[in-house]
């Protein structure tokens, strides 16, 4: 091709044999250019690029040891339950890893029967919609994670759905979930978790009675179960499992 280009450029003036080398120098990057992605293509079939490390404002990647004092609240909300106590809170403070914990707890808490797997997040903020989202989705890269809030409708179906307290209340939206399918629900901010809005939640999952094995597990998570209106957190949370002040965090992390 390179020849024929050549000999049509020698019959025409200097013009034209500008334009004409022009043409097959691009010819000749174009080629190499293709070239080179097929290499590129090829080399990553059989050799895989490994992923990107994971970005830092998602922690807690698959295979991430936790802290020592987030397992021993793994260990302390599991013993509850195996002592037969499924509606249970767990006091962290500010900054302790609160969404890292229960995103752990999902694939820790066993299935109170072999069709119950899903599991539903509570919040009531959209920026915690967010963040637990993401965390779940980095976490359990396998699992189908939906969001249930404003003009984000969840099917019901997910493995795991975060949903604001607002939506899933809104009209008839709760009940596209099957109490009988869930096995567990988690509640940040959980002293909030006796609002009127929250209730209705837990009441459609049959959460009104603590000894009631068949029923989805209740995690509520907070740095604070202190409430300022006199609602009894106890309609919910029957009990603190863990608590784990701000010092004793801090103090915890140092050791790592």
């Amino acid at each position: 091709m390179t020849i024929a280009l050549r000999r049509l450029c020698s019959a025409t003036n200097s013009s034209r044999l500008g334009r004409c080398l022009h043409s097959t120098t691009a010819i000749r990057y174009k080629t190499t250019s293709a070239t080179r992605i097929a290499q590129r293509s090829q080399t990553h079939v059989d050799k895989p690029i490994p992923p990107s490390p994971t970005p830092v404002s998602l922690p807690q990647p698959p295979g991430l040891r936790l802290r020592d004092y987030q397992e021993e609240c793994v260990q302390a909300v599991l013993s509850a339950f195996r002592e037969g106590r499924r509606q249970v809170g767990v006091s962290l403070a500010t900054g302790s890893g609160k969404t890292v914990i229960f995103t752990e707890l999902i694939s820790r808490v066993p299935s109170p029967k072999p069709d119950a797997t899903r599991t539903l997040i509570l919040v009531h903020r959209r920026e915690l919609v967010e963040q637990a989202a993401r965390h779940c989705s980095t976490r359990y890269p396998d699992k189908t994670v939906e969001i249930e809030m404003g003009n984000l409708k969840a099917s019901g179906l997910a493995d795991i759905t975060i949903a604001s307290v607002q939506s899933i209340n809104s009209r008839d939206r709760i009940d596209k979930y099957d109490p009988e399918l869930f096995k567990l629900i988690l509640v940040d901010e959980a002293h909030h978790v006796v609002a009127a809005g929250y209730l209705k939640v837990l009441e459609h999952f049959g959460l009104q009675s603590d000894d009631i094995p068949a029923t989805p597990a209740l995690v509520g998570v907070s740095a604070t179960f202190s409430r300022f209106d006199g609602l009894a957190l106890g309609k919910a949370i029957k009990h603190i499992v863990y608590h784990k002040l701000v010092t004793e965090a801090c103090s915890m992390k140092t050791r790592h």
